[in-house]
């Protein structure tokens, strides 16, 4: 096993039962190569500040935000203060729901222990039933993506992840720069691992295991199946981010590819029976788009 030191981050946004659960399943790893655990608190109002100041392990790094900037800007603060205020050799990420089991990490190095050139990796990210998480299958590299399904490759090369458990090396941060944070939510995760493998070669670790304590195990992007009211403005960043990330990171064809998905979603949106909230779906379909061909953030370097 490599001996080197690893920094946890956790973005947290007013989910206190969840955050704490984190926490101890985080800080409970079966490895002494985590040194320090990063929290970043995006101004929180349900106790999560008082909370974490009580907390006393050694560890920990807490950072209390000014303004919730979402989860895209919780991980460009947690890295950069990965970057800033450790010299740690790799950071992990992950959201307030994320629940590694207690080798996670362990396999996790493992991978880097035994591919020398891997730059980054990821989890396998299970639902609370023990399926798969939908919104958290990562990329294939290359080949049919029953692969992933069939977990017969220790480490399988993979193109792009979630931050729900990935992991990367300080000096592919160093190289790559950071999250984008005006991304705010949904997609910024894609955007910087697909970044990083055009860096360095990034894994599947089948045998690190985390859950996804979500509230439902949603696909992707679903927004015609969606059905809570109150993450339906999510939606908004999820069409303008997409659209970015194909226009920046692919070809024309790619870029194609995405605005049809976002035709399809848009027809399906209008003509299917059933779908609720009808009439403020396709304006975020149709906002979102639009504002995707406007949306041109520079990326941060450290």
């Amino acid at each position: 096993m490599i001996k080197l030191s690893v920094s946890a981050v956790l973005v947290t946004y007013n989910r206190l039962e969840l955050l704490s659960k984190s926490i101890q399943k985080v800080l409970s790893q079966d490895t002494d190569k985590l040194r320090h655990l990063i929290i970043i608190d995006g101004a929180s109002t349900d106790g999560t500040r008082e909370y974490l100041d009580s907390l006393s392990d050694g560890r920990l790094i807490i950072v209390h935000l000014s303004e919730n900037i979402g989860g895209a800007g919780g991980f460009n603060s947690g890295i950069r203060t990965f970057f800033e205020q450790t010299n740690d050799d790799f950071v992990w990420l992950m959201d307030d729901d994320s629940m590694p089991t207690a080798d996670a990490l362990t396999n996790l190095l493992d991978m880097f222990d035994n591919n020398k050139l891997a730059g980054w990796g990821a989890s396998k990210v299970v639902w609370t039933d023990g399926n798969w998480a939908k919104m958290n299958i990562p990329g294939l590299l290359n080949g049919n993506k029953r692969r992933i399904y069939q977990g017969d490759e220790k480490w399988l090369p993979i193109k792009h992840a979630t931050f729900v458990s990935t992991i990367f090396k300080r000096d592919l941060i160093k190289k790559i720069g950071l999250p984008q944070k005006e991304y705010f939510i949904w997609g910024d995760d894609i955007e910087y691992t697909e970044r990083a493998s055009r860096a360095m070669s990034g894994y599947l670790v089948h045998q690190s295991i985390v859950i996804h304590a979500s509230q439902f195990n949603s696909e992707p992007g679903d927004i015609v199946g969606e059905v809570d009211a109150s993450r339906l403005p999510r939606y908004l960043f999820e069409y303008r981010n997409r659209l970015l990330t194909s226009r920046r990171r692919h070809s024309h064809l790619k870029l194609i590819k995405t605005l049809g998905h976002s035709v399809l979603d848009f027809l399906k949106t209008l003509f299917l029976p059933g779908v609720q909230y009808r009439g403020q779906k396709i304006r975020l379909i149709v906002k979102g788009t639009i504002n995707g061909f406007k949306f041109n953030p520079d990326i941060e370097k450290l």
